[in-house]
């Protein structure tokens, strides 16, 4: 008599569809995943910019980088709701053909405590001009959350 064996190789379909749901739900938590840190270093970019700006415009007012001698001028930051502008000079103004300005990505807002939403180094010694208390900070706010910069009467900067 002969005996029949029939060896089956591969997998049933339950099998399949257990490892085909496996993936997918890997696949759509690292999509969520990879979504934040995204938007995370946007945010921090235009932290790291926008500091980096603030000190380049008071080291242009201390340096006298614009201007030599007697004409060199004070420099600062006009900050608004989704930009901000470098300029030079005593005030902004906006149709200074030598001002710089940056505009926030999406989701990204300016909000300052600043009079007149100015940051206004001073000639020579780089100080704020015009400083009060409790009136000198620049929130950058992003969906992932807000950065507070502060910015004492001597131009010292921090970040929270």
């Amino acid at each position: 008599m002969r005996r029949l064996t029939h060896q089956q190789s591969g997998f049933t379909l339950v099998e399949l569809l257990v490892v085909m749901t496996i993936i997918l739900i890997l696949f759509g938590l690292s999509t969520v995943a990879l979504g934040q840190p995204q938007n995370t270093t946007s945010s921090l970019d235009t932290v790291d910019t926008l500091l980096n700006d603030l000190k380049t415009q008071q080291l242009a007012a201390m340096s006298g980088a614009v201007g030599s001698g007697s004409s060199q001028q004070a420099a600062g930051v006009y900050v608004q709701s989704n930009q901000y502008t470098l300029f030079t000079g005593s005030s902004y103004s906006a149709g200074d053909a030598y001002n710089y300005v940056f505009t926030a990505p999406n989701g990204v807002s300016f909000r300052t405590t600043f009079p007149s939403g100015t940051v206004l180094f001073n000639k020579g010694d780089g100080s704020v001009s015009g400083f009060t208390a409790g009136s000198n900070t620049i929130t950058v706010t992003t969906s992932a959350g807000s950065k507070v910069i502060t910015i004492t009467r001597f131009g010292a900067i921090t970040v929270t």
